[in-house]
Formats: C-alpha cells, structure tokens, sequence
C-alpha cells in the first residue's frame, strides 16, 4: 500500500532515481549534483527523492549501500552460500563492482578528503565492511596459515586489498597508456586472474 502524500510516479521511480544518483555522482562532484538533475535523469517527479530517502545525502547513502549490498550480504555469514575465503571475497566483489566500475573511484575519492559533507557516510560504511571482511579472512590470525613459507600476513593483506581495488581506481589515462580497457566481463576475468596469481604465489593451497 502507498504511503500516504506519495508524489505520483511509477513502482519503478525508486530504482530509476538510485541508478541515476549513481551515474551522476560517479561522474561529478557532490555539491554539482542537485536532486533536480537526479529526478531528470530519472525521469521522475522530483518529489519521490524526499518521499524515498529524506534528501540527497539520504539518496547518496541508499545508492552506496545498494551498490554494496552484495558484499554485505557475503560477510553476513549466516546468509552467506560460499565459504569465506579470499578467493570468493575477490570474486563477490568484482562481481558488484563490475557493472559499477565507478563507484569504487568515488568511494576512494571521499575517503580521501574529509571535507566532503558526504566523507561521514562513506566512512561510516566502509569502517563496518572493512571490521567485518578484516574478522572473516583478512585478520592476520586468519591471513597467515593460508600462506606460502616466508610470506609475512601483513604485506599479503595489502596485496589482497591492491588487487581487489586497484583495477577498479586506476586513472583511465594510465589505462589509455597501456592500451588497456575493461568490459564487465573483462572484469569478470581478472578476477579470476588475480586469484590464480594468489593461488601460485602468495597462497599454500587450493582452497577456493
């Protein structure tokens, strides 16, 4: 049943409004991107924005968190179908991302000034993801049986998070450089890349 004040609009208005908050922010600062610009490119009554999420930050937060959601749900152990590994953790995050190749620059790119007025948020989220991925694979005690001889746990963990980030925040004129490019499914299969080089140079076995 539909709220009472609902603002006309279709049962698809929500998801038009977060995928469209989500082009718009990868691309342009916070502060450039009105709620008008949002429900334009929507294609939606400008009103659902406050009768969905409250306001922008509120639709910035819910577009994250959306995004992020199968992550989440892969460090929720209780519903989670694969084993908590580093392998299916790389695999579960490439898979969200792939479609969304932008959003980890975005996150990176608040993370990185904490002027931002949307820096709170992102910080908030990924200090959760980070406690909880750290407590299920990441954690040296966690990290260090899975190793080959001589591999300390600390510098595999940062190899880890290098491979999993780094394709998804390169600069697209370092890309250029190399003549590389990458479509979904090019993502796809580095992912599986990543793993294999893992599996033959940091990890002890083939758990997967």
């Amino acid at each position: 049943m539909a709220k009472i004040g609902r603002p006309a609009g279709s049962s698809e208005a929500r998801q038009q409004l977060v995928d469209a908050a989500r082009a718009l922010f990868t691309a342009l600062p916070f502060k450039k991107v009105s709620t008008r610009m949002v429900a334009e490119a929507a294609g939606v009554n400008s009103a659902l924005i406050h009768y969905y999420f409250g306001d922008k930050l509120g639709l910035y937060e819910t577009m994250l968190l959306e995004t992020l959601e199968p992550l989440r749900k892969y460090f929720d152990s209780d519903k989670n179908s694969e084993p908590p590994s580093i392998e299916n953790f790389i695999r579960t995050y490439y898979r969200a991302m792939s479609p969304n190749p932008d959003v980890p620059k975005l996150i990176f790119r608040t993370m990185s000034d904490q002027a931002d007025i949307q820096h709170p948020v992102i910080k908030g989220i990924m200090e959760k993801m980070v406690q909880r991925g750290g407590s299920l694979i990441l954690d040296n005690d966690k990290i260090e049986p899975r190793l080959k001889s001589g591999r300390r746990a600390d510098f595999s963990k940062l190899t880890v998070i290098s491979m999993t980030l780094f394709p998804f925040i390169v600069p697209e004129s370092v890309l250029k450089l190399q003549n590389l490019s990458f479509t979904e499914d090019d993502f796809l299969a580095l992912a599986e890349h990543q793993i294999q080089v893992l599996k033959h140079g940091l990890l002890n076995d083939d758990v997967s």
